[in-house]
């Protein structure tokens, strides 16, 4: 039993507190850390789920256990070589940097494709665009598009993120069907209507007031991301 009287048992005493605080402290971070990492892993699932539009779509409310339970079920999660080839036995997180390898989500109901969901990103104005893009089974037809990273300028640029830009998309062509050819989605300077020839308005979307640059940051990472994924594409039309 320690003296209490010893000179030494302030030292004994705060060393046990201490070490006692550390391990609280040690048990404490590594359950956030956790918690923190499972929040991150569900945010990205939401913008996947939300390209995707999944029916019926996923309550804002939904227990993180369970929307990666409806992700897993739902989702197939695969990866293409350049030919758009599945690459059997490979997972996302082994694609390494530089590697001619693409990421690809695959949405079924039912047995049945619903859509397919690929990353995008490039720069914009001042940042680099983060988002997804999700296409029809046809392989032709933009299904959704979400934008959830970046930098752009408040109230302009950043206006990527908002749902009206990203509505926009919904329906928009990848593929001329008459020149058998892709056909990426373009953002217009202003309104397609105004500028635009009738018979384009399927491949165009409306630009955002003051963010010329932005659009053509837009405009070029979708021009890269769908031809890197259209020998896929064009195996589904």
């Amino acid at each position: 039993m320690v003296n209490k009287e010893s000179r030494l048992y302030p030292f004994i005493f705060a060393f046990i507190i201490c070490s006692i605080a550390s391990f609280m402290l040690a048990s404490l971070s590594l359950k956030l850390k956790a918690r923190q990492e499972m929040n991150v892993t569900l945010d990205v699932k939401r913008h996947i789920f939300d390209v995707l539009k999944l029916t019926p779509p996923l309550p804002k409310d939904v227990l993180p256990e369970l929307a990666l339970k409806i992700f897993n079920e739902k989702i197939e999660q695969v990866v293409l070589d350049a030919s758009g080839n599945i690459v059997p036995g490979k997972k996302h997180e082994d694609i390494k940097e530089g590697e001619a390898l693409y990421p690809l989500f695959i949405y079924r109901e039912g047995g049945k494709v619903q859509g397919y969901c690929f990353p995008i990103k490039g720069k914009g104005l001042w940042s680099m665009l983060y988002g997804y893009l999700a296409i029809q089974p046809d392989g032709k037809t933009v299904r959704g598009i979400s934008f959830y990273k970046q930098g752009e300028t408040p109230g302009l640029g950043s206006e990527v993120e908002s749902l009206g830009f990203q509505q926009n998309f919904e329906g928009k062509k990848i593929w001329d069907d008459a020149l058998s050819q892709v056909e990426p989605v373009v953002v217009a300077k202003g309104k397609v209507s105004d500028r635009i020839p009738k018979e384009k308005w399927p491949y165009y979307v409306d630009g955002i007031s003051g963010a010329t640059m932005t659009g053509k940051g837009v405009t070029a990472l979708l021009d890269h991301w769908i031809r890197v994924y259209e020998p896929f594409f064009q195996k589904q039309h």
